[in-house]
């Protein structure tokens, strides 16, 4: 693994990508029609982000033992849940709606439209199904199950168990999911998956510019005592705690990385938009997630000078 220093411009040409997409968005979206955002979601939901995970899928080689990586993501999302849980005993939220957004932040990181050029970046390719297993079957299943669990019960909306398996099974992802595994028995010539790369990156790019303008449109609230001890849960102790036992039993270098940095991840946009559907903290949930942003620039160096290696 190179040295901090070499890496240096690596990490300015990341932070320099994700600030610049996110400002586009943030910047236009005071002139923007009013449904821009809308249909963004809609496309990302429906088509982009289907087919990122679809491309990754059938272009990433899968290294040795990366399976793994979903159940660290559901050990991660566990200590994160346990360690709010336990804060909020100590210093309570106010109101029931702002305690539901605290622990939503603890739960899943933005490991796709920010965690996935990240750690293409610094893993590469041949390691990158750690981080791709870590987001498609443990953060994309966690906000769609546990998620919507725990904003339902924090909310004045209640939520069926009928209702909560609907969710999961029309989300087109996951079906493009099993497909893409499906289909890596027989590869793609070259030229396809090379045009399924750039349509992946596309749509990645385009996920950054819609959160920038998400952001942009909605009411900020920086709750300092609050925003704090999230982001200490869920983008440090997190993300330490997963290295240190990862290094115990023995998986170092390039996976051990690759999970710390999924795990330490800005708190997922997912948490905006289940504030917004279940009526919890929605200013405070953006307010988090717009400081989040500027919390990972010091954060990335720190991982990379203890999990490099």
């Amino acid at each position: 693994m190179k040295s901090l220093f070499a890496l240096l411009p690596t990490l300015a040409e990341l932070y320099g990508l994700v600030l610049l997409c996110m400002g586009i968005g943030y910047g236009s979206s005071r002139f923007l029609p009013a449904k821009t955002a809308a249909w963004l979601a809609q496309g990302l939901f429906w088509v982009g982000t289907p087919l990122t995970a679809f491309s990754f899928i059938v272009t990433t080689p899968m290294t040795q033992f990366s399976a793994l990586a979903p159940l660290l993501a559901w050990l991660g999302m566990g200590i994160g849940v346990g360690l709010a849980w336990l804060w909020l005993q100590q210093c309570p939220v106010q109101t029931r709606q702002g305690q539901g957004s605290f622990l939503l932040a603890t739960m899943v990181g933005n490991t796709g439209f920010i965690g996935f050029p990240i750690t293409w970046r610094l893993l590469g390719q041949d390691y990158f199904s750690w981080a791709l297993f870590f987001d498609l079957m443990g953060t994309l299943l966690i906000s769609y199950s546990a998620g919507i669990g725990v904003a339902a019960s924090f909310s004045d909306r209640s939520i069926s168990g009928s209702k909560l398996l609907w969710h999961i099974g029309r989300n087109p992802t996951l079906w493009c999911v099993g497909i893409g595994l499906l289909l890596r028995q027989h590869p793609l010539p070259a030229i396809a998956q090379q045009g399924l790369l750039t349509l992946a990156w596309l749509m990645v790019i385009t996920g950054l510019i819609y959160m920038g303008i998400c952001l942009g449109e909605a009411r900020l609230k920086l709750q300092w005592q609050w925003i704090i001890p999230s982001l200490t849960i869920k983008m440090l102790l997190v993300p330490l705690l997963l290295g240190v036992g990862l290094t115990a039993i023995g998986v170092t270098g390039p996976p051990r990385l690759g999970i710390v940095l999924q795990a330490g991840m800005p708190p997922a946009f997912m948490t905006l938009i289940l504030a917004d559907v279940y009526h919890l903290d929605r200013a405070f949930a953006a307010g988090l997630i717009l400081t989040s942003l500027f919390a990972l620039i010091p954060l990335l160096p720190l991982w990379l000078v203890l999990f490099a290696g």
